[in-house]
């Protein structure tokens, strides 16, 4: 049965939510092919060292002075990646290295070819050094990167192509991972059509599945696309229920509202277990959240806006959990105002579209000069959310404001 919660909090919300996510898929070998935007599932360990040897950092002059002030030096071998020094170097010797070759032992450092000359006289190659080096110069240690037995990736990473590069560097073919999550998107209203078609009077571009779609594009994530949803009970019942075993999420923006034909709740009433909430959040006040019997469904408001604030702050982490990623939310940097706001009603999270503005006076946010919440100019405008806490009761400018940059919640 249908609850209703009056005035959620921003907090008591991301809390309920934080208890539903827990991961819902399984995990697979995976190709590091594949990998890429997967969720690791269990940690990577390094199965070596990295680099396995003591090697050179560029193209040079690898000397053994030991100790003493020479600057002159016989070159007696030359070394090249993927080769081994036939010897050691004696003290008062040097061997030609180019980058990536081992250093030979005996070795004290490594002297980049800019920074000395080779010269040959009667069949004897010798370098002069130009100033001196310290010991250990210019040579990668074994080990400084990876240490053979070391965690160098931990589960529930989201698999960037830095992490994937690194599993390549130990020799990792393959890598456990959690299998994408399969999201359905739908959209509910007679008055939406899908862009490219003609529209009539009374009727809208379904505008809001294309940001739903843009935002879980960055997520590790299945993307099922189930349509327009007219406001029809029957049609509305029959996806719900064809859906909640094809997913194991379900989203939707528009029939979170309540109202006579939103026909959304009462289906999932009916099919497992949902909670309506108006949240004390401005804009994003309707959401809904339900189980049912083999999938999680999140409903979010229509107005595109509320909708994208909606999936970024609420429904985008606990997508994230159930994909294995764990809940977390987005980093907040504080940056200054430039603009001012004066009797702000309080009690209510107020996410502001705001823009990052770099002069000679450093880094400050404006804001867009509306707050409505069916504005898509407002962001195309922004590059990220101002936060406004529920005690805040105005901003004057120099005031440090949390800003949530768009790169940080897939708007980019």
């Amino acid at each position: 049965m249908s609850t209703k919660t009056p005035f959620l909090s921003f907090d008591e919300a991301i809390n309920h939510l934080r208890g539903l996510g827990h991961c819902k898929v399984v995990a697979e070998e995976t190709s590091l092919y594949e990998a890429y935007g997967r969720v690791l599932a269990e940690d990577i360990i390094a199965t070596c060292d990295l680099p396995p040897l003591d090697n050179s950092a560029m193209d040079g002059y690898a000397i053994a002075q030991g100790g003493s002030e020479q600057t002159s030096f016989p070159v007696v071998m030359e070394i090249f990646a993927g080769s081994m020094p036939e010897t050691p170097l004696k003290p008062g010797e040097a061997a030609r290295i180019f980058t990536g070759a081992p250093v030979p032992e005996g070795a004290d450092f490594v002297v980049p070819q800019e920074d000395c000359s080779e010269s040959e006289a009667d069949g004897e190659r010798r370098v002069e050094l130009s100033r001196s080096y310290p010991a250990g110069c210019n040579i990668r240690r074994k080990g400084e990167d990876q240490t053979k037995g070391a965690p160098i990736v931990k589960a529930g990473t989201l698999l960037r192509p830095q992490e994937i590069a690194a599993a390549a560097s130990i020799g990792l073919g393959q890598l456990k991972t959690y299998r994408r999550l399969k999201v359905g998107v739908f959209s509910t209203g007679n008055e939406l059509i899908r862009p490219g078609t003609e529209r009539q009077d009374g009727q809208i571009f379904d505008a809001n599945h294309f940001l739903l779609r843009g935002m879980l594009a960055n997520l590790p994530v299945e993307l099922i696309d189930l349509g327009i949803l007219a406001d029809q009970r029957d049609v509305v019942e029959s996806a719900l229920e064809a859906a909640s075993k094809q997913c194991d999420v379900i989203l939707t923006s528009g029939g979170a509202g309540g109202g006579d034909k939103d026909f959304v709740s009462a289906t999932l009433s009916k099919l497992g277990k949902t909670t309506f909430w108006h949240l004390a959040v401005k804009p994003g006040r309707p959401f809904m959240v339900g189980e049912l019997p083999d999938c999680v469904f999140i409903g979010l408001p229509g107005n595109p806006v509320a909708a994208t604030v909606a999936f970024a702050f609420l429904a985008r982490p606990l997508i994230e959990a159930l994909a294995g990623s764990g809940f977390g939310e987005a980093p907040r940097q504080y940056i200054e105002a430039d603009f001012e706001i004066s009797n702000r009603k309080t009690g209510r999270r107020e996410f502001l579209r705001g823009r990052r503005v770099v002069s000679d006076e450093g880094v400050k946010l404006t804001k867009y000069h509306s707050d409505g919440s069916a504005l898509l100019s407002s962001l195309t405008f922004a590059d990220g959310f101002i936060e406004l806490k529920e005690d805040v009761t105005s901003v004057q400018k120099g005031d440090l404001l949390p800003f949530v940059s768009f790169d940080e919640i897939g708007l980019r």
